[in-house]
Parts: C-alpha cells; sequence; structure tokens
C-alpha cells in the first residue's frame, strides 16, 4: 500500500527541490507560445499547487486554471503559501482514518477525501514536470526525477492497513493519462527539439515517449522476469542518442509497453510487490516501491510534455483527469 500522507510528502518534497536555484526573474518569466500568448510562471504554478493543499483554496482563487488571473506572484509569497500548505497538510493527514478519508463532501463533487488527496497528489507531479520543462528553456539542468523514494514511499504489505491505493489502477491511470498528452500533436510537432537559453536543446516529445515506455518495459521485466524487446532502439535514458524517433514508431513502442503491463498487472499480488530482483539500478527497493517510480515518473514526463505542447502552439491540457470508476481511495477489505 502507499500511505496518503507519505503520497503527499513526497510529492510536496519533489516539487520544493524543482524550485532550486530558480532567481525571481526565472521564477516569474512567462514563456512564449508559438502563434502568441504565454504560459504561466513558475510563480503562479506554486501558488495553484498551494491552492490544493490547503484548506481553504478560495484564498488563491486567482491562481485557478480556468478562470484565474495571468500575474505571476512574487517568489516569496508563492514560496511562503507553499510552505504553508505543507505544514497544513501535515497537521490533518497524518491521522486522517478511513472514515474521514472515505468521506465525500459537496465540494469535491462526488470524490471522496482520499481521492482529493491522490488528485492533489498526481497533480503536484504533473507541474513538477511542467515546471522541469521551463527551467530547461531558462537554461537551467534537468533535475533528474524521481528522488529519494525511499526515504519518503516505500510499498508496505497491505495486510491490517486500514487505507488503500489500488496499485493496478494507479498504472493504469498514469499510462491513460500519458497517452492523453499526446493528442492532436502532428509527426513533426513531436520530433521538435527545442532550444534552451544555454546553447542545447530539449528533447523531443517522441524521445520521452520512448524513455516513459521503456520504463515500463522495465517494470515488465521486474514482474515477470523476462525481457521484452520492441524493435531497434529501446534505451532512452542518460546519455542515449537524442536523436528523435518518428511518432509512428513510438506509439507502437507504448502501445506494446501498455499491453505488456496487461500481462503481469492482474496478478500483482502483496507478495509480489514486497519481493525484490537482483538486478536494475534500484535493485535495493521491493518492486511495489519500484511500481509507483514509474507511475510517478510517468506523471512528471505528462507534465513536461504539456508544457511543450503550449510552447508549440497547443492550448494546455487540463491534467488530472476524471478519477472516479478509475482511480480512488477505497479503505482496505
Amino acid at each position: 500500500m502507499y500511505p496518503p500522507i507519505e503520497l503527499a510528502r513526497f510529492a510536496l518534497a519533489e516539487f520544493n527541490r524543482n524550485l532550486e536555484g530558480l532567481s525571481e526573474d526565472d521564477a516569474s518569466v512567462r514563456m512564449k507560445k508559438a502563434g502568441g500568448g504565454e504560459m504561466n510562471a513558475i510563480t503562479w504554478a506554486m501558488a495553484h499547487i498551494a491552492g490544493h493543499w490547503l484548506s481553504r483554496p478560495e484564498r488563491l482563487e486567482n491562481f485557478n486554471f480556468r478562470s484565474g488571473d495571468p500575474t505571476p506572484p512574487a517568489l516569496a509569497d508563492a514560496r511562503a503559501w507553499l510552505d504553508e500548505a505543507g505544514l497544513f497538510t501535515e497537521r490533518w493527514l497524518p491521522d486522517a482514518d478511513a472514515e474521514l478519508l472515505g468521506s465525500k463532501p459537496d465540494f469535491l463533487g462526488g470524490e471522496s477525501i482520499g481521492t482529493g488527496v491522490m488528485r492533489a497528489t498526481l497533480h503536484t507531479w504533473f507541474h513538477c514536470g511542467e515546471i522541469n520543462a521551463i527551467r530547461q528553456l531558462l537554461g537551467h539542468p534537468e533535475i533528474p526525477f524521481l528522488g529519494d523514494i525511499t526515504e519518503y514511499l516505500e510499498w508496505r504489505d497491505a495486510a491490517g492497513q486500514a487505507d488503500s491505493y489500488r496499485p493496478a489502477e494507479l498504472v493504469r491511470f498514469a499510462i491513460s493519462e500519458f497517452e492523453r498528452g499526446l493528442k492532436g500533436l502532428t509527426g513533426e510537432e513531436a520530433i521538435a527539439r527545442l532550444d534552451k537559453a544555454d546553447g542545447t536543446q530539449t528533447n523531443s516529445i517522441t524521445w520521452t515517449t520512448g524513455h516513459v515506455s521503456t520504463g515500463w518495459l522495465f517494470v515488465h521485466a521486474l514482474m515477470t522476469g523476462e525481457r521484452a524487446q520492441i524493435g531497434e532502439r529501446v534505451f532512452f535514458g542518460p546519455g542515449a542518442d537524442p536523436t528523435p524517433p518518428s511518432l509512428e514508431e513510438m506509439r507502437t513502442m507504448f502501445a506494446k509497453a501498455k499491453a505488456l503491463t496487461e500481462e503481469w498487472l492482474p496478478d500483482a499480488t502483496d507478495e509480489l510487490l514486497s519481493s525484490k530482483r537482483d538486478f536494475g539500478p534500484q535493485a535495493s527497493e521491493n518492486l511495489g516501491t519500484q511500481l509507483v517510480r514509474a507511475v510517478l515518473h510517468t506523471w512528471f514526463h505528462t507534465g513536461e510534455i504539456n508544457a511543450m505542447r503550449q510552447t508549440l502552439g497547443h492550448p494546455e491540457i487540463s491534467f488530472v483527469g476524471r478519477m472516479v470508476g478509475r482511480l480512488e481511495y477505497r479503505g482496505a477489505a
């Protein structure tokens, strides 16, 4: 299981790590979109995320995706709101029981409080990726994600626990939302590499799709002990060839990685997720921890791609999508 407070702590810790080294000018700049318009600033995104975690989000209603004022707040103000959100989360969530997390207040529109916590968690990860893309365009080096997951978040057998998110639903939801981020892209847009302020270029959307696909192929190897190769080019990681593959090729790779995931996912028991493999860069982590690593890594790159979409002239896609019936908090049976 993945306790709600540990998911929240890790998301907020990684979001704050994403802000390291930013100046006031960096954090308040609004990147230009192709065809006109500007993206929201990093400080705006900070206030937007803080509003998701605070008890009275109307205090930050100006930082609403649909109707907010796009004027960037000061970096100091945005940091203060984010710090307050973290402190508030630590006041209530560690002791939240299954009854509270399973309740459905009217203001959540049919979702339970526990489902709302997961929505805020995944939304925070989405904006981690979006901000990291902006950082690179501003000339900052890319920050490797995820960080020290074992300090904050590890899989533990769900036996005897009172709250739960189903691993299979986390996986399927992450994969489907990543796919949604690819909609409407042309082959030319998907292979574009954007210029960074330091003279280098970002990875293309197709390369990132290959990178995420590779991650799920590795999870398949972890869960089954069998390695699957799709096509001649299978490595999209640090130091790999940055040449953009075609969109058609990467859609095929992603679809096959998704299909392979469904081969083992229905049988991912507590016993399997509590076990370890003796290969891979995170061999010290149990399989359940490596699984949530893949889920959150996918969400990070969903945000990154959404930032690139906007610079290419596409409208921002609203994330997180519908969760009812797809990914919900449920008390353990």
